[in-house]
């Protein structure tokens, strides 16, 4: 395309070089693709989904286990193995800090 030094005034020269003396094809004339959009979810999001749901409707306090433990404390039968609670409590402390 040449633009002369006139306002408004544009015309069109093309001219084709090169060793093989065809000219490609425009873009007019390729038919653009059908434009569509779409979702895949892995079976592991699903099953994060899944999972979330559950955890939205379960109580952050279980009330059945907090009354037993209440229950064998008024009777003074609850005795936890102290040992068994530490390694819990280091296993527990260990988890968070490799998250972080």
């Amino acid at each position: 395309m040449r633009i002369s030094g006139k306002p408004g005034s544009v015309s069109s020269s093309q001219s084709v070089s090169g060793s093989k003396g065809s000219a490609t094809p425009s873009a007019a004339a390729v038919a653009p693709a059908p434009a569509s959009d779409a979702v895949q979810v892995s079976s592991s999001a699903q099953l994060m989904a899944v999972a979330q749901e559950v955890l939205a409707v379960t109580p952050d306090i279980r009330a059945e286990k907090v009354e037993a433990l209440k229950n064998q404390l008024d009777a003074d039968a609850y005795h936890p193995d102290g040992e068994a609670v530490a390694e819990g409590l280091i296993r527990e402390h260990l988890a968070k800090g490799h998250r972080s």
